[in-house]
């Protein structure tokens, strides 16, 4: 068994598959865009929410003396700038990524 396995070996390694991504390849590509360009803008604007939020948890509970709800609240904030930093960075990770991925041979 192990040898008709390996008998067609050969033939295995000449059967290549190649992707390449083109967006003009189908129809509603930039509806597509246009859909995630407004995603992520919802989504910043769902971060400077919950920036605001926590900014003011963070100030009232260091005022009166809640230290549990200002560490609440500077998590909060930390969760809303780290998420805002990856919205914006995402194209520039997912471009890596996919060049690092072709160059694999």
């Amino acid at each position: 068994m192990a040898l008709a396995i390996l008998a067609r070996f050969p033939l295995l390694l000449s059967a290549a598959v190649k992707v390449n991504p083109n967006s003009k390849a189908l129809p509603g590509m930039p509806a597509a865009e246009k859909l995630v360009d407004g995603l992520a803008a919802f989504m910043l604007l769902g971060c400077a929410a919950g920036a605001l939020l926590g900014i003011g948890q963070w100030v009232l509970g260091s005022r009166t003396n809640n230290y549990s709800q200002a560490d609440s609240g500077r998590t909060k904030v930390a969760i809303a700038a780290g998420g805002a930093f990856l919205i914006g960075a995402l194209a520039a990770i997912i471009n890596f990524f996919q060049t690092a991925g072709s160059a694999v041979k």
